[in-house]
């Protein structure tokens, strides 16, 4: 069940798996008890907390070191809030953004070329549809 309030934009580029939210008086990681995984692609899941209210993404399988995962946070109309990837954490999955009454989608990228690495030039490949 869902929390009430969740963390709101405080947790949002905050790692899940380390990072402890205080929600309706109790404090727990985001990457905890009640993470459920409502949409998957092909080498990436969509995480959420219903404890926190976010939302990251998780990669499942790999390119090598030149891939990697995104997640993307989308306003109640639609337009794209923000985009975060997996640089701050792991590198197996990205970082969380705020999902109360927002929606959001998991990404798996890859760079094609070191070059491509150097100059942030990725190529979104799949994603999984926004919840």
């Amino acid at each position: 069940m869902a929390a009430t309030s969740g963390c709101g934009s405080v947790c949002d580029r905050k790692d899940p798996d380390t990072y402890f939210a205080t929600v309706d008086g109790k404090t727990m990681r985001c990457n905890f008890i009640d993470v459920e995984t409502p949409y998957s692609a092909t080498y990436v899941e969509l995480r959420y907390s219903p404890f926190c209210r976010t939302a990251w993404a998780r990669q499942t399988g790999s390119f090598g070191w030149l891939s990697g995962v995104l997640v993307q946070s989308y306003n109640s109309n639609g337009t794209l809030r923000m985009t975060v990837d997996d640089t701050g954490s792991s590198g197996s999955w990205s970082l969380m953004v705020n999902d109360k009454g927002m929606t959001a989608r998991a990404c798996f990228y890859q760079y094609d070329t070191e070059w491509d690495y150097e100059a942030g030039n990725r190529r979104i490949m799949y994603c999984t549809a926004r919840y």
